[in-house]
């Protein structure tokens, strides 16, 4: 029987050796693996992305933020005091459950408090991502995490 001694020539032969048959394994199995990530309108996708980055970005020009209220009612959202009408969307998204998620339109005149309300009975206990979009004289993009207790 051949006893071969372990030492630091045989550490790195093995380690080079393993070395290779991974990256063999790489290059022969990997390709066949589909990706979703993948998309055939990528150039349409980015101008799209871009949009909301120039949106976020107008969000950040207003005179004061946005600020979110969790009361046991339900969740104002209090907008920033702009002598605009403005119209939009909201969408509550749910993580765990597509059934939990809520959108609704809205339209608020430049006379009113600037608040929008969602009552508690389209809210289930958990964490949501609120998205406010909406357009007055710009187009604004707004996102924020919540927790409905």
């Amino acid at each position: 029987m051949m006893k071969i001694k372990f030492n630091w020539d045989t550490g790195i032969l093995l380690s080079l050796v393993i070395f290779i048959i991974f990256i063999i394994y790489v290059a022969f199995f990997f390709p066949h693996v589909g990706s979703q990530l993948v998309s055939d309108r990528y150039y349409e996708e980015e101008m799209k992305y871009q949009e909301i980055i120039n949106e976020k970005k107008n969000v950040l020009e207003l005179p004061e933020k946005i600020k979110i209220f969790i009361l046991s009612s339900g969740i104002e959202i209090q907008f920033p005091l702009i002598n605009y009408d403005f119209y939009g969307f909201f969408t509550l998204f749910r993580s765990s459950s597509k059934d939990l998620d809520l959108t609704r339109s809205f339209k608020i005149s430049k006379s009113s408090k600037k608040r929008l309300f969602i009552p508690k009975k389209f809210l289930k206990k958990g964490y949501y991502k609120l998205i406010i979009r909406w357009k007055s004289n710009k187009k604004y993009f707004f996102e924020e995490n919540i927790y409905w207790k």
